[in-house]
């Protein structure tokens, strides 16, 4: 379908079915991720320096512009599977950042659990979707523009993720403004 686009005369014409071909690639993209985040057993566990990768994501945040702090500090490393981990707590970072321009982690321990909060201060969620967002495809901006949001599938396969690691992940607004999504795993997680 790529090479036929490319053959079409019409520059607009081409150019608008080269962005709906881009935006199958991403939800066909996003799709499979969804699928290997059901399936993230694959992955071996091993200690996973928390406060390492929250601080390599927020680099990576920065270099892109965004503003972005973290708090707090794990004592130890906890057993996972890093690369889900990261996926996890990336889904919900680029939430945070799309829809609250900015991000603030929160790391703390708290009863054999690990408990990272992160909060932005965008428009929050309606009371009533706060669990509907977990749903796979499910957005709280119904229209299907790539530009106003993602697939749907971010916060699905981040709650995937957390459960795979017999943690949990939870929304909830502000009373400040702004949302708050926490992503709790027990020490022993994997």
């Amino acid at each position: 379908m790529r090479l036929r686009s490319e053959m079409l005369d019409d520059a607009h014409i081409k150019m608008k079915f080269t962005k709906d071909l881009d935006e199958l690639q991403q939800m066909v993209g996003s799709t499979l991720d969804y699928m290997r985040g059901l399936s993230e057993g694959t992955e071996a566990l091993q200690p996973i320096d928390v406060s390492a990768l929250l601080s390599s994501l927020k680099d990576d945040a920065q270099e892109a512009g965004h503003t972005v702090t973290v708090s707090g500090d794990a004592s130890n490393p906890v057993m996972g599977r890093a690369q889900a981990l990261k996926r996890c707590l990336q889904n919900l970072l680029d939430n945070a950042l799309a829809y609250g321009k900015r991000a603030d982690i929160t790391l703390r321990e708290e009863g054999g659990s690990l408990h990272i909060a992160i909060r932005d201060e965008g428009p929050g969620i309606p009371d009533s979707d706060i669990e509907k967002v977990f749903e796979p495809f499910y957005r709280v901006e119904g229209s299907r523009n790539r530009n106003t949001g993602g697939s749907g599938l971010g916060l699905s396969i981040a709650r995937n993720i957390a459960q795979a690691h017999g943690g949990s992940v939870r929304l909830r607004n502000l009373a400040r403004g702004g949302l708050e999504a926490t992503l709790s795993i027990p020490r022993g997680a994997g």
